[in-house]
């Protein structure tokens, strides 16, 4: 997706690309969804608001924003460079879950992160 995204830069408005890349995943994934409703979103009382709210803040501030703001800096940096900042996302993920949401921080996730930093010093350094 960066790739492209950085072929159609030139052409189009990261909102356009970001509008398209969600409605052709709409349209594949949808059937999937339709496929196993009874078994995973049977039971979703889909008429509250904690639910609706939910999907309002996954669907437009977490995965809308995250997704404009990663083809802009597509369109700003080259691919390859960009592609690092991409390995922060559970890292960043998991100190949000536990400053907002007070999950543990184990000793796996350190370790993860210094594999994370690791690599991302390996390939700047030896790059």
């Amino acid at each position: 997706m960066s790739v492209i995204n950085k072929m159609v830069a030139p052409t189009y408005d990261v909102l356009e690309i970001t509008t398209v890349a969600t409605i052709v995943a709409i349209i594949c994934l949808t059937p999937f969804v339709v496929a196993s409703w009874h078994s995973t979103l049977g039971n979703v009382n889909f008429r509250t608001f904690s639910v609706w709210g939910s999907l309002l803040y996954l669907g437009a501030i977490s995965t809308a924003t995250a997704f404009v703001m990663w083809n802009r800096g597509v369109q700003l940096l080259n691919a390859a460079s960009l592609g690092l900042f991409f390995l922060f996302q559970p890292i960043v993920g998991t100190l949000l879950g536990w400053l907002l949401l007070g999950e543990q921080i184990t000793w796996f996730f350190i370790l993860g992160s210094l594999l994370i930093a690791g690599s991302i010093w390996y390939s700047i350094r030896f790059s």
